[in-house]
């Protein structure tokens, strides 16, 4: 089998070639827990070791199986390790902002609480104006080497509010009124004023909004696993990289940071290949192979990216249980994720609604989706006819792979 192939099931093989196919890489996986996404799906095309690939893996189990395979295979191999920071590389995302407006998208991410924005949008917005001046005051004020999460930390720490003076200055605000008397123009110290422009028991409040959505990021761990960076993001459209992320598919605590790398790491890489790259397109295509992707790797935009990124050479493998999960976290914007995706795999599940739309794009009836016999699969391609095929045989397949590097 040629290493150019993307793998979809047992005799199914596919170009990964564009511009001979016609159609983007990008393919949705859909299949209950346990119907084979990872090991008929996922795992062969790591295996193929083709191009960079950006990984979720939960539990860290991919990285434990494939690490030394890639590494003979010529692969720079990273580990990003949010279950276990300690164990993991580094990841500052002070390294990937370019200007203002990546200063608003990180604080958003970083203290927008989906819940609670449900409730009243004004206490998330509120502190997100207070993270993005602390965000451009080291921009701003401090050395790269001081530019991290930790600092960010100890500057909100330091705007005490006293709920009976209006007029008490605490540290913060000095460091602030000191930055806009050297530079009037000052973005951080625009952003503070507007801020700082409510009474001071809703500035407590505010203040406890704060803590309260980035507390859980304040750990010595995360500390360290964000002092600096050595992922390099652009990196992995120059060389054969894997990185793989691995979250926990049970602790949702640290979402919003590991949204933020997958956001960043598409963000930076289409930039990179924009502004620097031949074409336009990135000398080593990078693949994202999204696991659990409606609720574990939220990507910030990815409805508006997924339509341009073929062209950079970037293509994501997304893997939901039921196309509800996309309605869920993107809402109607779900539907442009799975129209962007030329290649859509079924692997059954008990969702009847997804059933339905299988059902009806391969015009079978509901039931004969519903009782699909368990290790079977719809494939479709657009332009061509649906294929019901056997799940991909990963045994032999490994064994072989794996026997190339003894």
């Amino acid at each position: 089998m040629e290493r150019e192939q993307l793998i979809l099931a047992e005799n199914n093989y596919y170009s990964l070639d564009t511009h001979k196919t016609q159609l983007n890489n990008n393919v949705l996986v859909v299949g209950s827990s346990g119907s084979g996404k990872t090991r008929s799906i996922v795992t062969p095309n790591i295996l193929q070791a083709t191009g960079s690939y950006i990984i979720s893996d939960p539990k860290g189990n991919l990285y434990n199986k494939y690490k030394d395979y890639l590494k003979m295979q010529g692969y720079v191999v990273k580990k990003l390790d949010f279950t276990n920071p300690g164990n993991s590389a580094h990841y500052n995302f002070f390294k990937y902002i370019r200007n203002t407006q990546d200063i608003v998208k990180i604080s958003h991410m970083l203290v927008n609480n989906k819940e609670s924005h449900r409730i009243d949008p004004f206490w998330d917005n509120a502190a997100q104006l207070l993270v993005q001046a602390v965000i451009a005051y080291l921009r701003e004020s401090y050395p790269y080497s001081e530019q991290r999460f930790e600092n960010v930390m100890k500057c909100i720490s330091m705007c005490h509010i006293d709920e009976n003076d209006d007029s008490y200055k605490n540290p913060l605000d000095i460091l602030m009124d000191d930055l806009e008397s050297e530079n009037p123009e000052s973005y951080a110290a625009k952003t503070y004023r507007k801020f700082r422009v409510a009474a001071s028991k809703t500035l407590k409040s505010i203040c406890i909004t704060v803590n309260a959505n980035l507390g859980i990021l304040d750990t010595p761990e995360i500390e360290e696993l964000t002092s600096y960076d050595d992922i390099d993001i652009t990196s992995i459209g120059k060389v054969k990289t894997a990185v793989f992320v691995v979250v926990s598919d049970t602790d949702r605590s640290l979402d919003n940071l590991v949204n933020l790398f997958f956001t960043q790491a598409m963000n930076e890489l289409c930039n990179y290949a924009d502004k620097c790259c031949e074409n336009y397109s990135l000398p080593i295509p990078v693949r994202f192979l999204l696991d659990d992707f409606a609720t574990n790797c939220r990507i910030d935009d990815f409805p508006r990216m997924i339509a341009s990124i073929r062209s950079r050479g970037i293509s994501t493998m997304l893997m939901i249980q039921a196309e509800s999960q996309l309605t869920e976290s993107y809402g109607y914007d779900g539907k442009t994720i799975i129209g962007n995706c030329d290649t859509y795999i079924y692997l059954g599940g008990n969702d009847v609604e997804t059933a339905k739309a299988v059902a009806e794009r391969c015009d079978v009836p509901v039931k004969k989706i519903l009782n699909m016999p368990v290790g079977t699969n719809w494939i479709f391609r657009r332009g061509q006819a649906p294929v019901n095929a056997k799940n991909f045989n990963l045994e032999p397949f490994q064994a072989d792979k794996l026997g190339e590097c003894r």
